[in-house]
């Protein structure tokens, strides 16, 4: 920090922010920013919803204005933290925010820049508490430091830090957008493969069901369960590994074993209902009540193969609409599923097939960690030249390299 820059608090060097129900305001209708529409990533509003003031909940009462942050108080290690801007001047805001209104001595965007850098995330993130519900104080926000140059300085940083993060994002858009080629890539070959007789489900299984609906638990005494979170990647991933939590409980009829199809029959998120995976070697573990369990005549298709079609876009295509929403969640059922067709070709053609999408996956990984990395090395820089802007070490020379 150089000798022309003040330190402060945020509480010396922002205003007061007015809170107020909207319909004592006479509002008939208002835009919303909750936690759930900011994106933590890139730090910017991504849903912001008109709706009637009537039916606002009771933590709309922050009135925001144009170059405000809103910095989440609840789980703050989520970084939900964005800009106002004047489209969402004199809009409500959750009190879960810690609404920042720059006084007369900050620039809004110096603000927000500081608001989002490791220099303002490692005074906050320390102050969290609770366990599965971590939040901070709105005080103990504003009780962070902040460096305060001359308004010509700040003008300054704030020019050189969106010129530098302007090419960070297109960057990141290019990254992401290899990404959806490699998801598409996928796709197409998936569609390609699309081939053969449709045959329903139940003429090809011997054996079909649902889990076990014993509670889990992590480290519990009784066998791993197989759970929704487990189907990673068209394979079971215990990881993340839960067991019974009644050591006595008889789940037997739900024991795995290598070859069965899972699939998920339940979830909020409809693009998850049907996802599935074959069960490896090595798996000693029952599954849970969410899924259900197809067990193959081996003579007629691979588990495989029937996993690799459920994927395709067509298939996908009839199961969605077969997911019936009750109460926000996304449902199969064997009555459902057993009709579902899915082609079979001879199982030599299904086994080069299959080959080939494991070379097509291969590939694909191998890209897809190339891009994780270099969006890895991204977000380094990004958060090196945060905290090179509010040291004072910022210069037009500094390259992002």
């Amino acid at each position: 920090m150089t000798a022309t820059w003040e330190q402060a608090t945020l509480k010396d060097v922002c205003l007061p922010v007015m809170k107020a129900d909207p319909i004592d305001l006479g509002r008939r209708t208002i835009r919303y920013i909750d936690i759930g529409g900011v994106d933590g990533v890139r730090h910017i509003l991504s849903a912001v919803p008109e709706i009637d003031a009537s039916g606002a909940p009771s933590r709309c009462r922050q009135i925001v204005h144009a170059g405000d942050t809103v910095f989440s108080t609840v789980r703050p290690y989520l970084e939900k933290i964005a800009h106002v801007d004047g489209s969402l001047d004199g809009e409500f805001a959750s009190t879960g925010f810690c609404v920042l209104r720059p006084g007369p001595r900050l620039l809004p965007k110096y603000l927000y820049y500081f608001s989002i850098s490791p220099s303002m995330l490692g005074q906050v993130l320390p102050y969290q508490k609770g366990v599965s519900y971590p939040a901070v104080l709105d005080k103990e926000v504003r009780a962070t430091a902040i460096p305060v140059p001359p308004l010509d300085e700040q003008r300054r940083i704030v020019e050189l830090l969106e010129d530098h993060l302007s090419r960070l994002d297109a960057a990141d858009a290019g990254l992401a957008s290899s990404m959806h080629l490699l998801d598409a890539l996928k796709r197409s070959v998936l569609a390609e493969l699309h081939d053969g007789e449709p045959v329903p489900l139940a003429e090809l299984a011997w054996d079909s069901g649902y889990g076990t609906s014993e509670k889990c638990v992590t480290d519990g005494p009784g066998v791993p369960v197989v759970r929704i979170p487990n189907l990673a990647d068209g394979v079971v991933d215990l990881t993340d590994e839960k067991c019974v939590a009644d050591v006595n409980a008889d789940v037997s009829s739900s024991m795995l074993a290598a070859g069965d199809l899972l699939i998920v029959r339940t979830n909020g998120s409809v693009d998850l209902i049907g996802r599935s995976a074959v069960v490896q070697d090595g798996i000693d573990a029952a599954f849970a009540s969410y899924l259900i369990r197809y067990r193959f005549r081996k003579e007629r298709v691979r588990p495989a193969w029937v996993q690799a079609m459920l994927s395709t876009p067509r298939v996908r295509r009839t199961i969605e609409p077969l997911a019936a929403s009750s109460a926000g969640q996304h449902n199969l059922s064997l009555a459902k599923l057993d009709p579902l067709t899915v082609p079979v070709p001879p199982l030599e053609q299904q086994d080069t097939g299959l080959a080939r999408l494991r070379e097509v996956d291969g590939n694909a990984a191998s890209l897809r960690s190339d891009i994780e990395r270099a969006q890895s090395h991204c977000a380094g820089l990004r958060r090196s030249l945060l905290a090179a802007a509010f040291s004072g070490q910022l210069t037009a020379e500094t390259t992002i390299a």
